[in-house]
């Protein structure tokens, strides 16, 4: 989605992946506001509210004079387009519509990653997301039961999911040896290497409403970005790029590039997996240790300093940090790749993550 949380003025020990995922969830949580989810966004929302949906841009529709003529026009925009929109949802999107489905139209939203995925499946005008017995869920658009399980099934559209899923891990893995991707890039290659077919008006609308619901996005010094989840500060790091006249990955060998894909490169295991063996058993109870090395790993990437990373690994420990804790950090942290140096970092201020508003 677009970026909606604003960590990069927080200190490195506020930045961690952990706590803005902790985050996006409380924003999501409070743009329920408590209400239950409607029946039909299209047929039921105030036109006001319809039109604020419209005005994102997932859908192509114009303005209508009159209430009815605009919901009509929703309507058969979105039922016209079902087919390719329903082959480009991001995987969380997907998973949600066939929970939805199976669910006879409503599914509980139990993640921040499913809440999400139902406020950009409300911006394509399927379903609505609100909260009901006091827990969140989802309900999809009546008409929208019978069509997509019969469209599901089509061999071309089972055919785009594969390359979509391919094309989906190839920008994870990017992402996380760079921290960000240019998004004029990325829409191009998913027009070429997804759709195959050649870039039009709604190609360019397939890739985008992909984009933005599969990653964090964001606009940086005019540019259009795709962004790592844990970078809080992309500024600093577009800055520093744009002071050293930019970056270019080095030459990858397969197991490199896979363990990109995964979240962790080969020569990053051995130092990740002793850190974790010397935190484990320290650690508070509300912390899992292979989450809290990743946090660390991550904050080193954005080119958190030695004395950062040893307040955050301080935070998470029930006891002072060791000697061979730091020193187990340090070895971690020489042998992460960085996305950005610390002499590039920006002053640190301190405070709590700032959450903005969701769309």
């Amino acid at each position: 989605m677009k970026r909606y949380i604003d960590f990069q003025n927080e200190r490195w020990p506020d930045r961690t992946l952990s706590r803005m995922l902790d985050a996006r969830l409380e924003a999501c949580l409070n743009a329920l506001e408590g209400a239950p989810p409607d029946v039909g966004v299209i047929d039921n929302w105030p036109a006001e509210d319809l039109t604020k949906l419209l005005a994102e841009g997932w859908l192509d529709v114009p303005h209508m004079l009159s209430d009815a003529l605009l919901r009509r026009a929703a309507r058969r925009q979105m039922m016209a387009t079902l087919s390719d929109d329903l082959d480009c949802l991001s995987p969380t999107e997907y998973a949600l519509v066939e929970k939805m489905l199976i669910g006879d139209g409503v599914a509980a939203l139990e993640t921040g990653c499913e809440l999400e995925a139902a406020f950009t499946l409300r911006m394509r005008l399927w379903c609505d997301a609100g909260v009901s017995r006091g827990s969140p869920c989802a309900r999809l658009d009546a008409r929208l039961m019978t069509p997509l399980p019969k469209l599901m099934m089509r061999r071309a559209h089972q055919d785009l999911r594969a390359r979509l899923c391919a094309f989906g891990c190839k920008l994870r893995g990017l992402l996380y040896l760079t921290g960000f991707l240019d998004e004029r890039l990325a829409r191009l290659r998913f027009i070429e290497e997804v759709l195959r077919c050649p870039e039009t008006p709604e190609a360019s609308r397939l890739a985008q409403n992909y984009l933005e619901s599969s990653f964090d996005c964001q606009t940086v010094s005019g540019c259009r970005l795709l962004l790592h989840e844990s970078l809080a500060d992309p500024e600093a790091l577009i800055g520093a790029l744009t002071a050293q006249g930019g970056m270019l990955l080095p030459e990858m060998t397969e197991a490199q590039f896979t363990g990109a894909m995964l979240g962790l490169l080969p020569e990053e295991e051995a130092t990740e997996q002793k850190l974790r063996l010397t935190i484990e058993n320290a650690l508070r109870p509300d912390m899992d240790a292979r989450e809290a090395v990743r946090d660390l790993r991550l904050l080193s990437k954005q080119g958190a300093s030695q004395e950062a990373l040893r307040e955050a690994l301080g935070r998470m420990l029930l006891v002072l940090p060791t000697a061979y804790m730091e020193s187990a950090l340090l070895e971690m942290s020489c042998e992460s790749p960085r996305w950005i140096n610390p002499w590039t970092s920006p002053p640190q201020a301190s405070g709590i993550g700032a959450v903005g508003m969701l769309h």
